[in-house]
């Protein structure tokens, strides 16, 4: 119960974002890290970006309303 609670008001419930959209943007962002060989501070930023968005749509494809 607590779980389908916590669904239901979730913040993320409301983003209104695509999923695959989001999916491409993270593997722009890979590819711009992959550019910036030996920047390590850009590299992670970026890669990091790209990893939370990847989950983002995980999220929103798993608990978007239909």
């Amino acid at each position: 119960m607590g779980r389908i609670l916590a669904r239901m008001f979730s913040p993320l419930r409301h983003i209104d974002a695509d999923p695959d959209e989001l999916v491409r943007e993270a593997h722009e962002l890979l590819k711009e890290a992959d550019r910036n060989d030996g920047l390590w501070p850009k590299i992670t930023a970026l890669s990091s970006r790209a990893t939370a968005n990847v989950v983002l749509a995980c999220y929103l494809r798993e608990h978007r309303d239909s």
